[in-house]
This record gives C-alpha cells, structure tokens and sequence, in this order.
C-alpha cells in the first residue's frame, strides 16, 4: 500500500497519484509540499475507484459556465458506489467539476487543493496560497466557535472559487438567482447543488474578510435556523477575526429605534428585509449581530440554541427552551417598548412569498 504523504490517504501500489489532492504518491514526506500547490492542468485525474469509471456529471452550458446534473450524480453514486467508498467518490467528483470549470474560464484558471478544500482560482498562485492558508484557519476557528453545531458528517471537501473579474463572478452565480432585482453581492455561500462558495476578488483583506463570513454559512447550512441568527452568527465571527469589537454608540442606537416599529420587525424575524436595500439590509445584519452578542454572551447553552432555532418562528421555541429568553423581551431591551416578539403567522406569510434557500 501507498500513503499519500500530504493526506494520509491510502491507495494499492500501482496508483501513482493521490486522488484527492493529486500529490505524486511514493517520494518521501520532506519533497511533498507544504502548503497547496497547483497542479499541471493537463494532468489527468484518475478516478479512485472503479465505480466511477462511467460516470457522466451531464455537465449544460448556463451562462459561459458547465453545469453539473446533480440529481444524476446523487443517482449515479447510490447504484454504482459502495458506502464505504464515498469519501473518495466525493473527492474525486468536485475535483472533475473544477477542472471542467476552468477550461470554461480560460486564462490562468487553476485547480488547487488543500486538506479541506478544492479550489477554483483565476488568481496568481501566491495570492490563491495566500487564501487557502487563510481558510484552513478559519474553518478551525468557526468550528471551535460553533462547536457540535457546526456542520460535519459530510463527504468531500469545502469549494471555493475564486474570480478575479467582476463579470465573470457575476455571470456564474445569475444562474442561482431568480428573475428579478436582487442586492449588489460581494461573495455568496451557494447551497444547491454541491455546497460552494463564490467571491469576487478586490484586495486579499477583503476576500479573508468575506471568506470568514461565508465559511460561517457553509458550516450552518445543514441547520434550518432564521437568517438573522445565521448572518448574526457570521458578522460576530467576521468580526472577532478581525478583532473588531462590537460597537453600538448612540447614532447607530437611534437609527434602530427609528427604523424598526412592531411592524416592520417581523420583516427581520422572518428573514425578508435583509433582501431590501438601503437601511433594512444594513441595520438587519447590524440587529442580528447585537442579538447573537447578547444571546450569546457568557451563556453555554446558546450553542444549543443553534442547534434548535427555527426559521418558522424564528428560533422563539428554541430561546424559551434552551436558554429561558424570548426573543422580543431581549430585543426590547435594546428598542424599548413595544411588541417585538416574532409572530408564526406574519412570518409564514412572507416566507410564501420569499422561501429561505
């Protein structure tokens, strides 16, 4: 048997490359990399195991970009794929996707690995490296943070593409939205299909700032919880990476008690207004994370809390449960007086009308 000397992985001696981050198996540990590295794009990703051999990913063009069938490939991997071999089947799958991905995009499009994810980057590899580093970081940090609650049990790894032109960014991520207007995105956390992230590259500040935010959501994604705990959750992550401390002077104090009454609120229990320009977008993400701070605050079953909230009442049952608090008490105590509490019935409503992803 071989070990591949970056992974750990296994493999019988007559494979010559590692499957799931395609180091050469075989050199000893001290000529491997230590940090990603591209691979040569012409290289030819061989599949780990025999029961992928006929796999066809029914790849459609949408918008200058190849489109997996997901339901075939779900499909395809429950007849043709033991249980014990999934692990390999989903870290060869995505790598397939990426490289198909970057011969759409042209230009210095590489696939790069690192022992949590696969990466799409049109970006130097210094810059790209850079990135990674930061990730694998931060994906221990949230998972300290959230604890059990975060996401595991999980084939395959986390998927990042990176774009380093605006309309490309742009072209790609149209094909998850519905027709309509939507809010300026400077990244996304996609769940459809495989669960990826997407940014647009400025400055390396601002995509490790924006990776924290949206690796937030990927590892609370197996979770139904209301928005404003899973975007409250991200910006106080964001914000501890950042060492930012939480800031509510008296100006920002009064645009929430100017902004917010008892009937627009339910708008930001159900989720909605963070989907609506101008203040109702900037002071949800801002009320969100004043309401995980409190919450959360030297309390050690907020992380039970998660695990339970709700999006139908916006976590209300599980914060009189889990921690004795209901929620338009605690958000009175920052607003003032007034009926505050989340309202199943008005957040139904608008959940007919803007379904979570």
């Amino acid at each position: 048997m071989k070990k591949c000397s970056y992974c750990g992985a296994e493999y019988s001696d007559d494979t010559s490359v590692c499957a799931i981050d395609e180091t050469p198996l075989g050199g000893s540990p001290e000529t491997q990399p230590e940090a990603p590295e591209a691979p040569d794009p012409e290289e030819i990703v061989v599949p780990p195991i025999e029961g992928l051999a006929g796999l066809d990913m029914g790849f459609s063009i949408v918008e200058g970009f190849s489109r997996p069938d997901w339901k075939a490939v779900r499909q395809y991997l429950k007849v043709h794929v033991a249980k014990e071999d999934l692990r390999a089947a989903w870290n060869y799958i995505p790598t397939i996707w990426l490289k198909t991905l970057a011969e759409d995009l042209g230009g210095g499009s590489r696939v790069y690995q690192s022992p949590s994810f696969s990466c799409l980057s049109d970006l130097d590899p210094e810059t790209t490296k850079t990135l990674l580093d930061y990730a694998e970081t931060v994906v221990r940090v949230i998972r300290n943070s959230l604890k059990d609650a975060a996401w595991s049990g999980f084939f395959g790894k986390h998927v990042l593409l990176f774009f380093s032109d605006p309309d490309d960014y742009y072209a790609y991520i149209s094909y998850f939205y519905p027709e309509g207007t939507h809010i300026l995105s400077y990244g996304i956390f996609l769940r459809k299909g495989y669960a990826h992230i997407v940014l647009p590259y400025v400055t390396t500040g601002s995509a490790e700032s924006l990776l924290v935010h949206e690796l937030c959501h990927n590892l609370l994604c197996h979770l139904q919880i209301p928005l404003w705990l899973n975007e409250g959750i991200a910006v106080t992550i964001q914000f501890q990476m950042a060492l930012r401390p939480l800031i509510v002077d008296h100006e920002l104090a009064d645009r929430h008690r100017a902004h917010w009454n008892e009937t627009n609120i339910q708008t930001f229990w159900s989720g909605k207004s963070y989907n609506l320009p101008g203040d109702n977008s900037d002071l949800s993400y801002s009320l969100g994370q004043i309401l995980v701070n409190v919450l959360s605050e030297e309390n050690p079953a907020f992380i039970d809390f998660v695990k339970n909230a709700d999006w139908r009442d916006a976590g209300q049952d599980a914060a009189m449960r889990t921690l004795d608090r209901d929620l338009g008490e605690v958000l009175g105590g920052f607003l003032g007086p007034g009926n505050w509490r989340p309202q199943r019935k008005a957040i139904s409503e608008q959940q007919k009308k803007n379904p979570p992803a």
